[in-house]
């Protein structure tokens, strides 16, 4: 498999170096901008993402965790990277980073990270990551108006000129990613750095500054000169804390961008989340010998990349040779005016502010969770809100299941259960009973949530009273509502029930939606596994199903022998 991967390299290596090239000239200014966020040396920061995408590169030829995506320094860790270095100092954090790989590598071994995943609902991680995108922006609106010579006027023609210029360019930059997001996502990066690049020149403009950090090799050893034992102790407790934090947050932002990496691959691939926390856990291990930052495959860098027309990891090779130019040749980044990097850092918050409206389509349970978490992290800090808000989640959950008739030992069971599903399993009864009041959710959605979780009373809330079902696996008619809760109390009856449609179309006719496709059903019985695939059909008028059809999908060998033989099938 090597071999063929590294021959589909070489086939679209055009394509891959085009792509590869626009997504470094990209990556420049968002990574010297999460360095400062991180108050990491930006050095640092160029030699952690040309290492990355090297890693990823040959890690992709052996184990591929997604195709087209671009690792890089993170920036939802650069609010935590900071903590830490504030907390531990600069010179123990590649310790810290070697404890975060250490804990990842044993995640990666053990495929770990769903169950991760079943402890943090990723609302609340779209909630962190906005409380760190408020933090970046804040962080860099001061880069909008600074200026080279301050006066005991605050506003003074040069912070005038300043403002006007960041307007224009903020809006501008905002309309180009607007209209090119899908064509070109890059152009807006392109404009503003090679604008601010000549207006440098001409206009007295405040400039990035950059100190030389020579790459230098050390092994990531913990420095405590001057403690006890007392507080080495402490302290190694707190870096274990910290480093498993990064950890967590590190691999869930992983996830969440191969979900998009995915849906964006130029042929369809999937993606493996394992495979990609063994790129990941490898550069940050790696990194630690010369300082280096987290990284994983970034969903700014990886649109870029896929949109510019990657096609394989080989790209990546191309992006780490051009921020290798700017390391060689940093006076390129010496005339960077501090405005423009505001500008595009601003928005990186922003847009991590605003994925918080998906969560919107999950009901207001977890739409309210994820803006107090959001507003937690931002008060508190990515660990101490994460955490407080688990614990918050836990008690809501747990007296929602006491009102529902559950005891303690029950909840503690099916807790202990939901460790035995899949990735993708669905929520828990509260969470599953407010997507089934929100409105934005398709029904075709809350059917497979409710079906998928054995949720009998909540299905039956999709129905209409006079609902008209025609199913594949019963010869009646179900011509009301209770009736077809009776089937599907029948169907619930069967172990490891699941249906997964993969085939939708929808319409809408005269006020009525129309959902029909294709989706698999398989359960086990008596030891032996079913599974069939269904067409289906949904009418839908006023948020109710008021007609449902199933049947059998035929076979290949299933054809009607004449034209006109339209009143019966023959099977050859």
């Amino acid at each position: 498999m090597m071999k063929s991967r590294l021959i589909e390299s070489i086939k679209y290596i055009k394509r891959d170096a085009l792509a590869g090239t626009v997504a470094g000239i990209m990556a420049v200014p968002l990574t010297v901008g999460i360095c400062l966020m991180s108050d990491y040396p930006i050095m640092t920061g160029l030699y952690t993402v040309i290492f990355a995408g090297v890693v990823s590169f040959v890690t992709y030829l052996f184990k591929p965790g997604n195709y087209t995506g671009m690792p890089g320094v993170a920036a939802g860790l650069a609010p935590a990277l900071a903590l830490g270095v504030s907390s531990f100092g600069l010179e123990n954090m590649p310790f810290v980073i070697m404890l975060t790989a250490t804990f990842q590598a044993i995640v990666w071994k053990y495929q770990l990270e769903k169950y991760i995943l079943r402890i943090v609902p990723h609302y609340l991680v779209e909630g962190l990551l906005a409380g760190v995108g408020l933090k970046i922006a804040l962080k860099f609106i001061p880069f909008l108006y600074d200026i080279e010579h301050e006066t005991e006027t605050w506003l003074n023609f040069e912070r005038e000129v300043i403002l006007v210029l960041s307007i224009v360019s903020f809006v501008s930059f905002v309309l180009l990613f607007k209209y090119y997001k899908k064509k070109m996502p890059a152009l807006p990066y392109f404009v503003i750095m090679l604008t601010s690049f000549v207006l440098s020149f001409f206009l007295p403009l405040p400039k990035v500054t950059i100190d030389t950090v020579p790459f230098h090799l050390a092994l990531p050893l913990p420095h405590f000169s001057g403690m006890n034992d007392q507080e080495v102790l402490f302290i190694l407790m707190k870096m274990v804390g910290f480093a498993m934090m990064l950890c967590t947050i590190d691999i869930i932002e992983q996830v969440m961008s191969n979900v998009a990496i995915e849906k964006m691959d130029p042929m369809g691939r999937s993606a493996d989340t394992n495979n990609s926390i063994l790129a990941i856990w490898i550069a940050n291990f790696g990194s630690t010998f010369f300082g280096g930052m987290t990284n994983l495959d970034g969903l700014a860098k990886s649109t870029t990349n896929t949109v510019a027309g990657a096609v394989t990891k080989l790209s990546n090779l191309f992006t780490s040779l051009i921020l290798l130019l700017v390391v060689i040749f940093p006076v390129i980044l010496e005339h960077l005016p501090e405005y423009a990097l505001g500008i595009i850092m601003v928005y990186s918050g922003w847009k991590m502010i605003a994925n918080i409206a998906h969560v919107r389509s999950e009901g207001r349970y977890a739409l309210i969770m994820a803006g107090i978490c959001g507003l937690l992290v931002f008060e508190l800090g990515i660990f101490e809100g994460l955490i407080l808000l688990l614990v918050v989640h836990a008690a809501i959950q747990y007296v929602f299941m006491r009102r529902t008739g559950h005891s303690t030992t029950q909840i503690l069971e099916l807790f202990n259960d939901s460790f035995k599903l899949e990735i993708n399993s669905n929520a828990a009864s509260i969470e599953r009973t407010d997507m089934i009041d929100e409105p934005a959710v398709p029904i075709l959605d809350k059917w497979v949530t409710a079906v998928n979780s054995h949720d009998l009373n909540n299905l039956m809330r999709l129905y209409a009273d006079d609902v008209i079902m025609i199913p594949a696996f019963s010869t009646q008619i179900r011509k009301n509502k209770d009736q077809v809760k009776d089937l599907y109390r029948d169907l619930f009856g069967k172990n490891n029930l699941k249906v997964v449609p993969y085939e939708v179309f929808s319409r809408k006719v005269d006020g009525l939606k129309i959902d029909s496709g294709l989706y698999k059903i398989n359960w086990r019985s008596q030891g032996f596994e079913d599974q069939n695939d269904l067409r289906f059909s949904f009418v839908i008028r006023d948020g109710k199903i008021v007609s449902h059809h199933s049947s059998l999908e035929p076979g290949d060998n299933v054809t009607i022998s004449h034209p006109d033989a339209y009143d019966q099938d023959y099977v050859e």
